[in-house]
């Protein structure tokens, strides 16, 4: 009987293992997505740069891009239960939407 019980609480470590990993890449696929953003943002805000209708367009379906991977993560996130904080994701969709209608 012992044998299960040392069995059960291993796989529960590895299954616990596996969410905290996946947690991680998901992390950080969050955080290359605010450092493209934000490099976007910089360059938009630079005085002498000017965008052409062709540019504010490629602009606006780069960031709809942006918001659909964030919601991917977010889904994923919500579904592993390990720190997952929806205000958190909702700050940055929002920033991404004030960035994306070119609100600086």
């Amino acid at each position: 009987m012992e044998s299960y019980t040392f069995y059960n609480s291993h796989n529960d470590y590895l299954e616990h293992w596996e969410r905290y990993e996946r947690h991680n890449i998901l992390h950080q696929r969050l955080i290359n997505i605010l450092v493209q953003a934000n490099w976007n943002k910089r360059i938009l805000r630079c005085p002498t740069f000017v965008l052409t209708n062709n540019d504010l367009e490629i602009h606006k379906n780069r960031f709809e891009r942006y918001k659909k991977a964030v919601d991917v993560i977010a889904n994923e996130m919500k579904q592993l239960r390990v720190n997952y904080n929806e205000k958190r994701i909702n700050k940055i969709k929002t920033i991404l939407t004030k960035i994306q209608q070119y609100d600086n």
